[in-house]
């Protein structure tokens, strides 16, 4: 104290600024503050669904035992229709070579 009046002391590093804070300063401060909010709890649920997706996928990798059974028997019958279609096939070509021999011996000139 000082002749009777207060000294204002600063302890501080900064000194108090009693100016207010530009209001569009303000506003940008506050739409990113809510924009980092956003952003950080969309990755959260990200993460969270992500993992609860990889556990649930983790639980059900190997199908049951009636599920293996009807899987075998659907590639059992892949199989038996792709012979069949083989086959077909086969028939098709022979066929086609028949004909293609006779439409030869019909071209032929008849020799006397």
């Amino acid at each position: 104290m000082v002749g009777g009046t207060y000294v204002r002391v600063h302890t501080s590093r900064h000194p108090q600024n009693d100016t207010p804070m530009i209001p569009e300063v303000q506003v940008f401060a506050q739409v990113v503050a809510i924009s980092v909010g956003v952003i950080a709890a969309a990755c959260g649920i990200g993460v969270a669904t992500y993992r609860s997706v990889k556990h649930i996928d983790r639980t059900n990798l190997a199908p049951s035992g009636e599920l293996q059974t009807q899987i075998e028997q659907l590639q059992q019958s892949v199989d038996s229709i792709a012979v069949e279609v083989e086959r077909i096939a086969e028939a098709q070509r022979y066929m086609a070579r028949l004909e293609s021999e006779r439409d030869a011996r019909h071209a032929l000139p008849l020799q006397s």
